[in-house]
């Protein structure tokens, strides 16, 4: 149910694949349904697994919880973690959890995963994901949440662009932006604060990086919104090798929160308590501010 394909599911289950084919039969003769049906890039769930897989999926991990060990060792034990991390953060806390990781368990595995508020809660809720680290406006009842850092959107721009050094709300609606989201959609958090002025924006460009943006308006006079906290790591060099200069927005606005967010079933696990907290004590470590107005160029650094 978790992997779609019979292949990946017997290596995950540290089994032969005609040893889940079997288990497989076994269940449909139990269940009399075919559970599962074969497509182009591996199974889809029957109508009647689709029904009982929340029941059933609640009940496996309460089973694994309670046969779980009651300590993690993270010298010795070989525990496989899989995380999402959001964009903004991806350039600094992705490496910095790897080699916090390597250096504290040795034998632990962690994968990386895209982020999208959506996608995430989805592979949290499906268990093909531990833990996620995003905004998440809204969470379902079964899921954990804890803060991390807060954060606040700043204005990037050419040096030599016309509202570099002042910039009123009206200028800001009035020029063209390259928005950034991960889901594609076309309307960001920015969008909805100026929608509280009775106002909005042209975007003729949404791409899905942090990164990608900023290189399209060096070459040209749109505008972007960042977090502030992404210009203090990989950020920073793009804006230095580009001459950008980061504004204040020129209206009031919330600050960003990013939270590490998992599911019940993972929450008294002793292995996932520890990896956690080592996530909460990568990413809650004091960052450089950046300062708004500030100019970054080559000669300055």
């Amino acid at each position: 149910m978790l992997e779609r394909n019979v292949t990946r599911a017997a290596a995950s289950l540290s089994m032969s694949q005609p040893a889940v084919s079997n288990a497989l039969r076994r269940a449909r003769e139990l269940t009399h349904d075919q559970l599962f049906l074969k497509v182009a890039d591996g199974v889809q769930p029957t109508a009647r697994m689709m029904a009982i897989w929340p029941e059933l999926h609640r009940s496996l991990a309460v089973i694994r919880a309670s046969i779980a060990p009651a300590h993690f060792d993270p010298r010795s034990d070989a525990t496989s973690f899989r995380i999402a991390v959001t964009d903004s953060l991806a350039s600094e806390a992705i490496s910095a959890i790897a080699l916090q990781l390597r250096l504290m368990a040795p034998y632990a595995k962690v994968a990386f995963s895209f982020h999208t508020n959506a996608n995430s809660l989805e592979a949290i809720e499906r268990g093909t994901l531990d833990c996620a680290i995003g905004m998440f406006p809204s969470l379902p009842r079964d899921i954990h949440v804890q803060g991390l850092r807060t954060d606040h959107y700043v204005c990037v721009m050419r040096s030599d662009h016309a509202l570099s050094e002042t910039m009123s709300l009206e200028q800001f609606v009035s020029a063209s932006h390259v928005l950034v989201t991960p889901s594609g959609m076309d309307l960001g958090v920015i969008d909805g604060w100026l929608s509280l002025h009775g106002r909005s924006r042209a975007i003729p460009i949404v791409v899905n990086h942090f990164a990608d943006a900023l290189r399209i308006v060096a070459g040209s006079d749109l505008l972007t919104c960042v977090p502030s906290g992404f210009l203090d790591g990989y950020g920073r060099t793009i804006v230095t090798q580009h001459d950008l200069v980061v504004r204040d927005l020129p209206f009031e606005t919330e600050k960003l929160i990013y939270k590490l967010v998992w599911h019940e079933r993972v929450h008294s696990h002793a292995a996932h308590q520890w990896f956690r907290s080592l996530v909460e004590s990568v990413c809650q470590r004091p960052q450089k501010a950046t300062v708004p107005g500030e100019q970054w160029t080559s000669a300055s650094t």
